[in-house]
This record gives structure tokens, C-alpha cells and sequence, in this order.
């Protein structure tokens, strides 16, 4: 358990340069809490922790990480585990303005300690803090029941689909839109376009968000 002598240290990745600042006051306003790094995107922060300068800077490992959920570049969400890894102990709470059950189900999915919606209240942020330094977990009331109903085992089916749907899928899962798909994956948005309407028709859905649903519900990427 951490000693409530010592502040628990955060980092943040945030590309809003207000809500950065906003932030930044509002974590001076404890005591327990300080503040120490934060960054417009997550390649800013890998740059860092891979640099000279962190590697000599007398400084510890975070213990909790504000991370949005959309940012220019790497996303928050596909960036869980490689900050996890090149982190290790450090806890990520995902900042967001919209409580979307498919995303933070994502998020717990790869490791995340908590979902925070941006306009909560000083109070709620600082508990939420606390909360993911000690170890614990948390989200927004709202959407607890229906995250946790997903995050009961199902049993696995194998649709057919192939290896490069199974790509496309994985990457619907992270929130990315057509393009950004076609982007990661060096083809076409045509081709994108293509290999989502064949998981459409093999894993019996209508929509973008009913396939993310049935592939997290059912673990299928």
C-alpha cells in the first residue's frame, strides 16, 4: 500500500492545451497529488521515456497516468500496452467526454484502471486518482452494469473470418475510422470498405458499432 506521505505522482496525455492546464491546477490542489509530466500525444511521451534525459533524471515511474481516449496520432486506447510495458506499475485512468460502453469496456480490455469522464467534478478526479494508485478500479456509475455484463466470459465461435478481416475488426475495436484503418494497414479505404462488409455478413450484424459489441462481448479479437 503507498504511504500517504508521499504524493502520488501523475503523468498526462492530453492534446487540449486548456484541459491540460485546467488539470494541472486542479491536481495543486492536494496535497497527496503532484502533477509532474505531461505531454500532447502519446508518441510525445514514448519519445521522452525512451530518451537521455529520463533515463538520467532522478525521477520515479508514475503511479497513474490521465490518458485521453482520442488523440492525433496513437489513440489512447492503442496505446494502453505499450505504456503499461514500458511503465511497469504505473496505473492509466482514460479521460473522455463521452461515456460510450464499447470503448471502456476496450479500455479495462487492455489494462486500464478507470474511465473518467473530462467534466467530472474535482472531487470524483482526485477519488479516482487515489483509487487507481491503491490498485483499485473504477468507472462511471452509468455504465458499470452494462461494462461488466460484457466483460463476462462468453463462449468463443469462429465466424470465418479471415486473417485480414480479424485485422480490420481489431482495429474498429480501437475506435479508428475507415481511413485510419486503411492507414494502419497500408490499403485502400476501398478495400477497408470491402473487408467490413464481409464482417458484417459473417458475424450476422448491421453496424460498425454491433460488430465492435459481439467482437468484445465474445472475445473475438
Amino acid at each position: 500500500m503507498m504511504e500517504t506521505s508521499r504524493q502520488i505522482v501523475i503523468w498526462m496525455v492530453e492534446d487540449d492545451a486548456d484541459y491540460r492546464a485546467t488539470m494541472s491546477s486542479v491536481l495543486q490542489l492536494s496535497p497527496e497529488t503532484s502533477l509532474s509530466r505531461s505531454f500532447g500525444s502519446c508518441e510525445e511521451a514514448f519519445a521522452f521515456v525512451a530518451s537521455k534525459e529520463f533515463a538520467e533524471a532522478d525521477e520515479p515511474v508514475p503511479d497513474v497516468m490521465l490518458l485521453d481516449v482520442n488523440l492525433p496520432g496513437a489513440s489512447g486506447l492503442e496505446s494502453i500496452t505499450q505504456l503499461k510495458n514500458e511503465l511497469p506499475g504505473m496505473a492509466i485512468v482514460m479521460l473522455t467526454i463521452r461515456n460510450e460502453t464499447e470503448t471502456i469496456f476496450s479500455a479495462f480490455r487492455f489494462g486500464a484502471s478507470g474511465y473518467l469522464p473530462k467534466d467530472s467534478p474535482i472531487d470524483e478526479i482526485l477519488d479516482a486518482v487515489r483509487e487507481a494508485s491503491r490498485g483499485g478500479t473504477l468507472m462511471p456509475a452509468l455504465v458499470a452494469g452494462e461494462v461488466l455484463s460484457l466483460l463476462r466470459e462468453a463462449p468463443e465461435k469462429d465466424y470465418g473470418l479471415s486473417d485480414r478481416e480479424t485485422d480490420v475488426l481489431r482495429e474498429m475495436t480501437l475506435g479508428k475510422s475507415q481511413q485510419a484503418i486503411a492507414d494502419a494497414l497500408f490499403v485502400s479505404r476501398h478495400t477497408v470498405n470491402t473487408h467490413i462488409q464481409h464482417i458484417y455478413e459473417k458475424l450476422h450484424v448491421h453496424s460498425g458499432i454491433e460488430a465492435v459489441a459481439k467482437a468484445l462481448r465474445e472475445r473475438i479479437v
